[in-house]
């Protein structure tokens, strides 16, 4: 009989922070529609998971909803803004303003996340010197002398895969304390940093994994 490799170990954690995630998604939804109560049940219905997860998920951070009743559509959308740090406002820089950073700053689901771009930097001439919604954009040459980092919560890192390691390395030195890029590639983080990767392709072998 063959036996079968060991599934690799999933950060149980990090799968529920996930989730609570697409919760918060579904409450600004029903938020937005007017939607005063809701249930476990609606939950399993729009976001497909069982009812029996979601109130171990929620469980998780402490005691939500009414017995019966179920749970205020706002009180639960801003207790959980609070469980993932989103009830207040977090200042962006983004490295990279084409492609991809260009698309977050025009993201509405952005914004609604209390996450603010307030500096942009960019390599390429064609952008230096310009700006996106109002924002400057700056040489990422001057990164030293033009970031505000006392200002700054976290950096969004949208460029090629090999400068990513080099700009976290810049950015830990300057005291900006998370970071969020787009490679398929390791990199090493400043002990001073969090620094997260979200790759496609890590993303589709979580996928493929789950499904079993």
């Amino acid at each position: 009989m063959t036996r079968s490799k060991p599934r690799p170990r999933v950060d149980r954690k990090n799968l529920i922070i996930r989730r609570v995630s697409t919760y918060l998604r579904t409450l600004d939804h029903l938020q937005a529609k007017g939607v005063g109560i809701m249930s476990s049940r609606d939950f399993e219905k729009i976001e497909g998971v069982t009812q029996s997860l979601v109130r171990r998920d929620l469980a998780e951070f402490g005691t939500f909803g009414v017995r019966g009743v179920g749970y205020h559509v706002s009180e639960l959308r801003d207790q959980l803004a609070h469980v993932l740090g989103l009830d207040r406002r977090r200042n962006v820089v983004l490295i990279g303003a084409g492609g991809f950073g260009s698309v977050l700053i025009h993201s509405e689901s952005f914004k609604k996340r209390n996450l603010e771009v307030v500096q942009i930097f960019d390599q390429d001439p064609a952008h230096i010197g310009g700006s996106i919604e109002g924002i400057p954009v700056h040489d990422m040459a001057a990164l030293e002398q033009e970031l505000d980092a006392d200002r700054i919560d976290l950096a969004i890192v949208a460029v090629a895969p090999p400068e990513v390691q080099g700009v976290i390395d810049r950015l830990g030195r300057l005291g900006v304390r998370g970071a969020l890029y787009f490679a398929s590639r390791a990199v090493r983080a400043p002990e001073n940093m969090v620094v997260l990767n979200m790759d496609i392709t890590v993303e589709l072998g979580l996928l493929t994994y789950l499904l079993g």
